[in-house]
């Protein structure tokens, strides 16, 4: 049987020789067809400029002139170059001038006879975008009859055929405003390209631009943009990648008279603060506000935000909650709702100026008095137990509120160390000095456990019940506590003050009075009661109607404690205590001072009191007999 001879393989040399002259063939018929098409356009600049506008017009309905030379080239790929030229539509929406418009061609439809643009690249483009204005979309072109056709009804379908293409922006820049929302913006170094083959398919934008200093890149993907275009509504996905943040979404672009954006939102970023700052959005609070991670359900429109299902972690404080923005208010607000199960306050603290300079006075350095535009804010925060550098407080709930360089911070009735605490901070910046506000009160705390390194080394120990109501103004925080005014009142329930033994002192004051002054510094003093208010006026405490009793002594105190120079001066006197008696004279009492520096408090015992009680010594004090007279001359 005669043997049939072997095909030959897509391999093999003689396969290879074929595809060769086949694709050299076919090469030379179609630039002889590009050559005798091209020739009716060669000698005709006009011609080319016509027919390349006129075929924009068709498809977006922007208007284009051209105010340079029009150039064909048709190796290596057919194209037209147009330089100085300038696109816009109707309604004064966008207006684009580019040094060179290049308008690649379809081969197919040039072997028809037919200009067809299959791409275009905008060199150097400058967009101004005024978004007070629309539509932008002619309603002749190929894009405004697939926005204005029914959805799903046959006009739709036939416009949804229509051919689009790529634009190409390289070095670009728009500048995007609206006074009705106060924006204003500019973004350059756009290099971008936006491919719309054909109406009823997916489009796709990738690349990046600078906006504020920060290069972006992106990639996103419009599933159905006519449907959209005709108000209804497409799937969506975007990925943002920068320096400040990187974000991913998937989700639903809404079109209709309200356009927006449902979906979900995974975001990171190593600044919250300069990413916010960086979209005009500078939060008057205090502290780093450094790195976070974000995931959410979002609702986004043109000019307000709301962000549900909420999964915050910033500054290594877990958060959830709803938060929105209204970027229409002038300035924005931000808004919401959030809870912790443990919160953290020392993050945020450490914005805050410091209390004391270098030399443990304190700081002389000035406020930054320069108000700013600043976002309003109106946060409710609540957490089940929080900390602070020196307190821990439970079931706390917190609101912050700012408006016209004033923050307001309150905190509502919180549970810290078997009581309740509740307080408000008003915070008002201007040219001159930072003015200051404070209110709070205490129930039943155990100020052993708060207060004691405050008044070491003689601490109060027992649940405290105070009120305080203190205002100050200053370009620093000496100032501030140089101009203090205000007043406060304290009540001590059963406790002890730490540090020195009254009830010994006063047992011991008729035996040995002298040897007090070395040895009284240890133990301790149980009081049923303790109460004594304040009067602060030009930085200065006023310690006034100062009492601690217990079954066997009354101490009465008062004296001053200037803060701008963090100095005390107290005096106080203890008296054998009985209730159906008047109160001790001066001979049954124990005084003593303490005095000093707050870092460096003295217990001093009063030595003339003490020398009074010495057997030794008391005949220096005795009183003038009754019978002696005056000497002559003697007043």
């Amino acid at each position: 049987m005669a043997e049939m001879a072997p095909l030959a393989s897509p391999s093999s040399p003689r396969s290879r020789r074929l595809g060769r002259a086949a694709q050299a063939a076919i090469l030379v018929v179609g630039l002889g067809a590009l050559g005798s098409i091209a020739v009716q356009w060669l000698f005709s600049t006009a011609a080319l400029s016509a027919a390349i506008v006129s075929e924009i017009r068709q498809m977006t309905g922007l208007a284009v002139v051209s105010k340079g030379a029009t150039v064909l080239v048709v190796l290596p790929q057919p194209h037209i170059n147009i330089s100085d030229i300038e696109l816009s539509d109707a309604s004064g929406v966008i207006q684009i001038n580019a040094r060179v418009l290049k308008s690649y061609l379809r081969i197919s439809a040039l072997l028809r006879g037919r200009l067809e643009i299959g791409s275009v690249i905008l060199n150097q483009p400058e967009m101004v975008v005024d978004l007070d204005r629309g539509p932008a979309t002619a309603p002749e072109s190929a894009i405004g009859l697939a926005a204005n056709a029914a959805p799903a009804s046959p006009q739709a379908k036939r416009a949804d055929e229509g051919g689009l293409g790529a634009v190409s922006f390289i070095d670009g820049a728009a500048h995007l405003s609206s006074r009705s929302k106060r924006t204003d913006f500019l973004i350059d170094q756009i290099n971008v390209k936006l491919d719309w083959r054909k109406l009823g398919a997916a489009a796709t934008a990738n690349g990046e631009a600078r906006l504020n200093g920060e290069t972006f890149s992106f990639a996103a993907r419009i599933a159905r943009p006519s449907e959209v275009l005709r108000g209804q509504q497409s799937d969506m996905s975007l990925s943002v990648g920068s320096p400040s943040v990187t974000l991913t979404t998937e989700g639903v672009l809404k079109g209709s008279a309200n356009p927006g954006y449902a979906g979900r939102i995974i975001a990171t970023a190593p600044s919250l603060r300069k990413l916010a700052e960086a979209g005009g959005y500078m939060a008057p609070l205090p502290g780093p506000f450094e790195a976070m991670t974000l995931h959410c359900a979002a609702d986004i429109g043109l000019s307000n935000a709301t962000f549900s299902d909420l999964r915050l972690r910033l500054d290594g404080n877990d958060f959830e909650g709803v938060l929105a923005v209204d970027a229409a208010a002038h300035p924005p607000m931000v808004s919401g709702t959030l809870a912790a199960n443990v919160l953290s306050l020392r993050p945020f603290l450490s914005g805050l100026p410091r209390p004391l300079g270098r030399d443990g006075q304190w700081n002389h350095d000035s406020f930054d008095l320069k108000p700013s535009k600043l976002t309003d804010i109106d946060l409710r925060i609540s957490a089940a137990r929080t900390v602070l550098p020196a307190l821990e407080i439970e079931d706390a709930a917190v609101s912050l509120m700012s408006r016209n360089n004033r923050l307001q911070i309150t905190l509502a009735d919180a549970k810290a160390y078997g009581g309740s605490i509740n307080g408000r901070a008003i915070l008002t910046l201007n040219d001159e000095a930072l003015e200051v506000h404070a209110s709070g009160a205490l129930n039943g705390v155990e100020s052993g456990e708060v207060a004691a390194s405050l008044l070491h080394p003689w601490r109060f120990a027992g649940p405290a019940t105070a009120s305080v109501d203190i205002q100050g103004k200053g370009a620093s925080v000496s100032d501030v506590m140089r101009n203090l005014e205000g007043d406060a009142n304290v009540a001590f329930g059963r406790g002890e003050l730490d540090g020195v033994d009254l009830g010994e002192a006063l047992r011991r004051i008729e035996i040995k009075p002298l040897a007090l002054a070395s040895d009284i510094q240890h133990g301790e003093t149980p009081f049923d009661a303790a109460h004594f208010k304040i009067k602060i006026a030009h930085g200065v405490a006023a310690i006034e109607d100062g009492v601690l009793t217990n079954s066997r002594l009354i101490l009465n105190f008062k004296g001053e404690a200037d803060i701008g120079e963090q100095a005390l001066n107290l005096h106080g006197a203890a008296s054998p205590f009985d209730k159906t008696s008047d109160p001790a004279p001066e001979a049954r009492q124990f005084q003593f001072d303490v005095a000093g520096p707050w870092d460096g408090l003295e217990f001093v015992p009063d030595a003339r009191s003490l020398i009074r009680h010495s057997g030794a010594a008391a005949p220096l004090f005795s009183p003038r007999p009754h019978n002696l007279k005056p000497a002559d001359g003697a007043r």
